[in-house]
């Protein structure tokens, strides 16, 4: 049941993202941030990418993700209020700027999202499941009121802890405080997504070392790993940005207490007990 309710959401969430080039260029210009900035850092640390008794790959592979989260963010703050323009029947306007204008707040977000918001996600559900058993109220988790926290320091003006407050009040009184979100990851999902980072590295590294061994490619192995890196960076990226527009159709459903007219999923049904 929640996986097809954060099928129906995502999928819902790409075609309003699909609808308009001004939206598309958001996670466009994400991916291709992404693929320059680590293509830098391989270039810059060079062969030492690839030595197996090196911490070098730890290193970068730290780096990639923190700035991939950071960059991935800022694209999805405009994104969201570009969207929310959209929602509302409109067109995209100077998103941009709106973002650029909170770029503190956002990127304090962004830390925040590297960091601690996977721990919440993977560790909150168990422990709101034994404040049930207790027959205590568990409240709205966390984790699950940070799909609101974004839109409200974009929209709204907040700094990140006033918006991570505020939306789980939100949560509360527009779904109820027995609710779970319908697109958060769990250890599943984590688990994929890494698996998915693998493989695509791996593929990448492998097809480059044969390059580099028929052809004489030089760093050939080093390169067919950060392409590997960039094809899936690309691939989240565009995920993540249509998640984003999901989480502004949340937060207009949550000002407005109806579904977007340009949303073409229930809102109603966006969290699952």
């Amino acid at each position: 049941m929640a996986f097809a309710a954060a099928r129906t959401m995502l999928r819902t969430g790409w075609d309003v993202l699909t609808s308009h080039r001004a939206l598309v260029a958001y996670p466009v210009r994400s991916a291709v941030t992404g693929a320059v900035v680590t293509g830098v850092l391989f270039v810059s640390i060079g062969a030492d990418v690839i030595d197996g008794s090196s911490a070098t790959p730890l290193l970068l592979a730290g780096a990639c993700y923190l700035l991939m989260v950071i960059v991935t963010t800022f694209g999805n703050a405009a994104l969201i209020a570009q969207a929310d323009n959209v929602l509302r029947g409109g067109y995209p306007g100077a998103a941009r700027r709106t973002a650029t204008g909170r770029w503190l707040a956002i990127l304090l977000w962004a830390l925040a999202a590297a960091t601690v918001l996977p721990v919440l996600r993977l560790v909150e559900h168990d422990f709101r499941d034994m404040r049930t058993a207790r027959g205590r109220d568990p409240g709205t988790a966390w984790a699950d009121a940070a799909d609101l926290a974004l839109p409200k320091i974009v929209l709204e003006s907040r700094n990140p802890i006033d918006a991570l407050r505020d939306a789980r009040w939100t949560l509360d009184r527009a779904w109820g405080t027995d609710v779970v979100s319908s697109t958060r990851l769990g250890v599943v999902g984590y688990a994929l997504v890494l698996v998915g980072a693998s493989v695509s590295v791996l593929v990448g590294a492998v097809l480059g070392a044969l390059a580099q061994a028929q052809l004489g490619v030089p760093y050939g192995a080093a390169i067919g790993l950060w392409l590997g890196l960039a094809v899936f960076i690309t691939a989240l990226v565009f995920v993540s940005a249509a998640n984003a527009v999901y989480q502004a159709a949340l937060y207009r459903y949550s000002v407005d207490g109806r579904t977007p007219p340009a949303f073409a999923a229930d809102l109603t049904r966006a969290f699952q007990p």
